[in-house]
């Protein structure tokens, strides 16, 4: 039933809703808070990509269900109430099935919400701010829907668009906020407000002559600071409209029909023939005009934008805080504290990716040659890569950054972990390989040279022993070179003490050649430092490899970071310039000055775009220290031998 029909979003305390037959009841008992539905918060997490959400609010009774819909041609998905008492309690919400695009070519979901009527007479005034506080908070276009048009006088109704600033916070605060920030914040609430489309339905009269449309008329009448100088809460909710929202737009509706039959029928077949003409042509006006103000929704960072995941969160994190008394919801904490468990969550899925990858090709082959584990390393940090970005859609660059930090530092400790595994093991069956190989092919010639035929042995026996062992290892050895260089080379010391036991023997054989022994010991110390060298190399490699990935990430990042900004302050440069015209009309000119006095302070731009070159700078510089260091170990001469020496090997 739920699947083709709109469900909750939000419901009062006392409403129940049953999503097997979609039907929903209300239960009794005081009205108190406000509960999330699932079912809704499950249908926002499957949306992939950046949402716009359209909202409509009003008073009840006033066709908000019905226009929402046809708006967006999706049916009859809203219930439609017939009776006085209203149909649509608390908010719900439809998820419009076709993408859209913005001008920049930014693909987007619509999701629509219908909320409950402010003045509806069976819930109690302050739920209705809280539904209409967590309205503006969720949506990107607010439609204010109401009917005839209004005067001035009827904006002293409307004092509850002026409390938004005592019932939203901005920024981020340990305490309530002041007087002072409450104002400060409410001079940069069009950066997360929604646009404002006021629509009036059922307008008969014509406009006067000297207003050319509908907004005209709102700016010049209704919202003119001129009109009534006694009108001190109109003047405030005028002027809170065009200080609070991005932008204004009014439109109006003719009556769909005379007949009450048609009126309530609207959506079905048989009464299109009698909808008034002038009304089916403004609702194809009221379509375009609507289309042209969809965006994206912001997120309270410029240059982030919510998606359906984010819308999700955030409904739970402003409920909540709504539910709470004395608690007003923060824009700004809402949203970090969703970026802070998005990336968190992204960055353990990431880690769980690299252990399984990483597990699923070493586990039970160790030990095996070190650059087969960083060429398994680098498959694994591709894959989590990949995924990072991937579950941070939306989230900037400046923002993930500490968690991909994070990350890289996990998978870099995890390459550690198994190179140390893989070096312990390869000592392990290095010494037992030794022992075997010397038990084969040299301890039976000792044992004869200090036995009755030791007259018999010659010194080329000896070292032939040792060049079985030698040849013997370097077939069977396995595992990282540097350490099976390094454990044939520790073997001589052994050695050394095995031959002085038979020194006496040695020094009386016609062929003893100490020279030979020496050189033999040199060749395996240069062998062991040639290894080690190589290691260090590829390990500095393979660290260069992993920045050289992260940064290539924070790259793709920061260009679409920058892409967005960029479209974004082009976007509110206009919306400003727009808005300034609106405040110049109404005759605000102090807002007017406020407004234009916040644009030239604003430096968000330059200031994000100077903190994203500032990262790469000194990822860069760690780029070039490291390159410093290859360079450095590649022209580092030889170590001198070491003092005396092996007399065998």
């Amino acid at each position: 039933m739920s699947g083709s029909c709109a469900v909750p979003l939000c419901l009062p305390n006392n409403c129940r809703w049953d999503e097997q037959t979609g039907e929903y009841s209300k239960a009794g008992g005081e009205r108190q808070s406000l509960y999330v539905v699932e079912k809704a918060l499950e249908r926002l997490r499957s949306i992939k990509g950046p949402v716009c959400v359209v909202s409509i609010a009003g008073p009840c009774r006033k066709g908000k269900s019905y226009i929402l819909s046809k708006a967006f041609d999706q049916g009859e998905v809203f219930p439609l109430g017939h009776f006085l008492d209203p149909e649509t309690m608390g908010i719900w919400m439809w998820v419009v099935p076709e993408k859209l695009k913005d001008a920049s070519g930014q693909e987007f979901t619509v999701v629509l919400l219908d909320s409950e009527g402010i003045d509806a007479v069976t819930s109690d005034g302050s739920d209705d701010h809280c539904i209409f506080t967590l309205t503006i908070l969720l949506a990107s276009v607010l439609i204010y829907n109401s009917a005839g048009v209004p005067t001035r006088t009827d904006l002293d109704g409307l004092d509850f668009i002026l409390k938004l600033s005592q019932r939203i916070q901005l920024h981020s605060s340990d305490s309530t906020a002041s007087a002072l920030q409450q104002n400060e914040d409410a001079n940069h609430f069009h950066k997360t407000f929604p646009f404002f489309i006021w629509l009036l339905r059922d307008v008969v009269l014509a406009l006067p002559k000297d207003c050319h449309n509908i907004k005209e008329y709102f700016l010049t009448r209704v919202f003119n600071s001129s009109a009534d100088s006694k009108g001190e809460v109109a003047s405030k909710v005028a002027e809170s409209i065009l200080n609070f929202f991005p932008g204004f737009e009014a439109f109006k509706l003719p009556p769909p029909s005379s007949d009450p039959e048609v009126v309530l029928n609207l959506n079905r077949e048989e009464v299109q023939g009698d909808v008034n003409k002038s009304f089916v042509r403004g609702v194809e006006e009221f379509k375009g005009m609507l289309r042209s103000k969809l965006t994206p929704k912001r997120s309270f960072r410029d240059g982030e934008y919510v998606t359906g995941e984010a819308l999700a969160a955030l409904v739970n994190i402003y409920v909540e805080a709504l539910n709470t008394p004395g608690t007003v919801p923060s824009v700004q904490s809402a949203w970090e504290t969703f970026v802070h468990t998005k990336c968190s969550e992204a960055k353990a899925i990431a880690m769980q990716i690299y252990q399984s990858a990483m597990s699923s090709q070493l586990d039970g082959t160790l030990p095996r040659e070190s650059d087969e584990i960083r060429q398994v390393q680098q498959a694994a940090i591709e894959e989590c890569m990949v995924r990072f970005q991937t579950e941070t859609a939306g989230v900037s660059a400046l923002s993930s950054e500490k968690y991909l930090d994070e990350l890289t530092e996990h998978m870099e400790n995890g390459l550690k972990h198994w190179l140390e595994e893989n070096n312990r093991l390869t000592r392990q069956e290095c010494h037992k390989l030794l022992r075997d190989l010397k038990e084969q092919h040299l301890d039976p010639i000792l044992r004869q040279l200090s036995g009755k035929d030791g007259a018999s042995v010659t010194f080329a026996q000896i070292i032939g022993g040792y060049s079985a062992i030698e040849q013997g290892f370097k077939t069977h050895s396995r595992g990282a070179k540097d350490v099976c260089a390094q454990m044939f080379y520790e073997f001589h010391p052994e050695m050394q003490k095995e031959m002085e036991k038979h020194m006496a023997h040695l020094q009386q054989l016609k062929d003893f050649d100490e020279t030979l022994a020496l050189e033999r010991e040199e060749k395996a110390r240069q062998e062991q430092e040639r290894r080690r060298i190589e290691e260090e190399n590829a390990r500095l490699e393979e660290e260069r490899r992993t920045k050289e990935k992260e940064m290539e990430l924070l790259r793709i990042k920061q260009e679409e970071d920058r892409r967005r900004l960029e479209e974004q302050f082009k976007a509110d440069m206009e919306a400003q310039r727009e808005q300034m015209s609106n405040m110049m009309t109404a005759n605000m000119d102090e807002l007017r000055k406020d407004r234009e006095a916040i644009i030239q302070q604003n430096q968000t731009l330059k200031e994000t775009m100077e903190q994203m070159h500032q990262s790469m700078e000194q990822r860069n510089a760690q780029m070039i220290e490291l390159q410093k260091q290859i360079i450095a170990l590649a022209n580092r001469p030889p170590p001198p031998p070491p003092k005396g020496g092996c007399v065998i090997l």
